[in-house]
């Protein structure tokens, strides 16, 4: 069965960043399973997949845009570091979980420590980046609306 728009696709994929580091592998995360044209997380990886037929094997670089996004300074904080809860010390590019006063959490990388301020990055880690996936189709479904008109 050929990859469709709508297509259920289950991959084995190896992931590497330009260094030729792999940074991920479906044999350390499990296969990855998208709905092509709905994933969001590698947002054009989808459309590569399209026509590509169980057990195909492909290597697929994806832009930065394709990937993670571009890198936003946008989604930069800069904060008083004193509105900052605990006594970590913190120094640039560490990783730091946070959580709003509405109990809301996210991950951020400290961007930039100045004597009373620090600069919170929210941008995926990634973002920025272009990515090389060496893919395997594993499985493809039918879109559901299509197997629901065919049985019409």
């Amino acid at each position: 069965m050929k990859v469709e728009w709508g297509s259920l696709v289950w991959l084995d994929y190896d992931a590497f960043l330009d260094s030729g580091q792999q940074f991920d592998s479906s044999q350390a995360s499990g296969p990855l399973r998208i709905r092509v044209g709905e994933w969001k997380t590698l947002p054009g990886l989808g459309e590569k997949l399209v026509g590509l037929c169980e057990g195909d094997e492909r290597l697929i670089r994806l832009s930065p845009r394709e990937a993670f996004g571009d890198w936003d300074l946008g989604a930069v904080l800069t904060i008083q570091e004193s509105r900052l809860a605990g006594d970590t010390c913190l120094e640039d590019g560490m990783m730091l979980q946070i959580e709003s006063s509405s109990g809301l959490t996210a991950l951020c990388r400290v961007y930039r420590v100045t004597e009373d301020r620090v600069a919170l990055d929210f941008n995926h880690p990634l973002a920025g980046e272009p990515l090389t996936l060496f893919i395997r189709v594993v499985r493809v479904a039918p879109h559901i609306r299509r197997m629901v008109g065919a049985l019409r």
